[in-house]
């Protein structure tokens, strides 16, 4: 039984949101941010506020709807019935609600509890793949008795709104890419090892510890991340894309 618990103790759980910077190796003390994005847009800032209200106001329509959800159902002409005001005549239509079959109610309810929760799923997906801020560093040591990686190699630190300050997402550079995006003062960062991508938001933003506008802000991107030379030619190339999409 030792034994077990023992082997029990060494093995290693998935771990489960943010992780530290420090637990991967990297810090970021006195390193200027690549991207800063100043204010969030107004959903991002009450993004808790809007899953409680809909959450509140999803577990309403289930209660309702499980609970109350009625149909009208008309009595038999011989039934016996007591007594009651405003049923003098006899065209009139006598009966009473009764609640709705319960494969109705059940799917409806399960229907309401589904769309309400996929749509807080969705507010707080979001909301994690929004860029605060964005670093580039070089690539940590490996660990003892490894090789150690190249200085040249470089990470890139996302800290969307979900990340305290000693918290990111950390990646290799040259496993992302920035892309074009529909919002023109936005653009994309995609990931070729993950799915989904992050969203730059160049309105309002810094980069490299200035504000600029967002096409120089764009042009400022490309060259951080693919040098100069390169960062022009993909900017050129992005420029070319967006305006045919449009």
């Amino acid at each position: 039984m030792s034994t077990l618990f023992a082997r029990l103790k060494t093995v290693r759980l998935p771990h489960v949101g943010p992780r530290s910077l420090k637990s991967q190796g990297i810090s970021i003390e006195n390193v200027r941010p690549v991207y800063d994005c100043g204010k969030l847009a107004w959903w991002a800032r009450w993004t808790y506020f809007l899953v409680i209200a809909d959450l509140v106001v999803t577990a309403s329509a289930c209660e309702l709807t499980f609970n109350h959800w009625t149909t009208w159902e008309e009595l038999p002409k011989d039934a016996s019935l007591p007594p009651t005001e405003g049923l003098n005549e006899p065209s009139e239509r006598v009966g009473h609600y009764v609640p709705r079959p319960l494969w109705q109610r059940g799917l409806f309810t399960l229907a309401n509890f589904a769309g309400g929760v996929g749509l807080a799923a969705v507010l707080l997906g979001g909301r994690s793949r929004i860029v605060r801020r964005m670093f580039i560093v070089p690539a940590a040591a490996s660990a003892a008795g490894a090789a150690s990686k190249s200085a040249s190699e470089r990470v890139l630190v996302i800290q969307s709104p979900l990340h305290t300050k000693g918290q990111g997402a950390v990646m290799p550079l040259n496993r992302t890419r920035l892309l074009h995006s529909p919002n023109k003062t936005e653009m994309m960062i995609g990931l070729k090892d993950r799915r989904g991508h992050y969203a730059l938001e160049l309105q309002g933003a810094q980069v490299d510890g200035q504000k600029m506008s967002p096409w120089d802000a764009r042009k400022a991107l490309f060259n951080v991340w693919y040098g100069e030379k390169k960062g022009m030619q993909m900017f050129l190339k992005s420029v070319k894309v967006k305006d045919e999409a449009f």
